[in-house]
């Protein structure tokens, strides 16, 4: 989640203040992101460095004077670029998984079945609680928290597509011995024999 950009977007609809940004930050998003107060404060202060955003005091009559951000136009040009920049997602190649399981079949103290049998029931899990929260949420007043939640579904799903592939491949997968490198000479080379500068041709 980008922070910048989500309070430049906030701002773009109304000047806030910070309290004012974090309550809006998690009504509109009503998803699973914690940014604390202090993350907020930081990152206001890091946007008006960069003359994305200002602010003007606003006084009160039974508390400290407030700020009231507002994003600037150079704030209004970064967040159009935000808005028109494609967003590629991760696909997961090379993660952690994938990396014990073809470290598994090098030989490890945890065979490749077992692995897969442990990384399955951990997605299972996930699905579960998702569908869990996706059967809970209103689609009258949380639509967009729906579509979330059903793109955590599809991709849990399809991770879970791929154990199975993976795991009626096995059989092919053990069969996978990676290239080797030229073995490379160990130790200290081998000194020359000196040669006598007195008497060169003696042996």
């Amino acid at each position: 989640m980008s922070v910048k950009h989500t309070l430049l977007a906030l701002l773009f609809h109304q000047p806030m203040h910070g309290y004012e940004l974090g309550k809006q930050l998690h009504r509109v998003l009503n998803a699973d992101w914690d940014v604390k107060p202090g993350q907020i404060a930081s990152t206001l202060s890091r946007l008006r460095e960069a003359g994305l955003v200002d602010y003007e005091v606003e006084p009160t009559a039974d508390a400290p004077d407030r700020k009231v951000y507002f994003i600037t136009d150079e704030g209004r040009g970064e967040l159009e670029h935000w808005y028109l920049h494609p967003e590629v997602r991760d696909y997961r190649l090379g993660d952690a998984f994938y990396l014990k399981l073809i470290l598994s079949l090098l030989g490890a103290p945890v065979d490749a079945e077992r692995i897969l049998m442990v990384q399955r029931r951990e997605l299972y899990q996930q699905l579960h609680e998702v569908t869990g929260l996706l059967r809970r949420t209103d689609p009258r007043t949380e639509f967009p928290r729906v579509l979330l939640l059903e793109g955590a579904v599809a991709h849990l799903e399809a991770d879970l597509r791929w154990i199975e592939m993976c795991e009626a491949r096995l059989p092919d997968l053990k069969h996978y011995t990676p290239p080797r490198s030229p073995p490379k000479t160990r130790g200290r080379p081998r000194r020359k024999p000196e040669t006598d500068i007195h008497n060169p041709g003696k042996d």
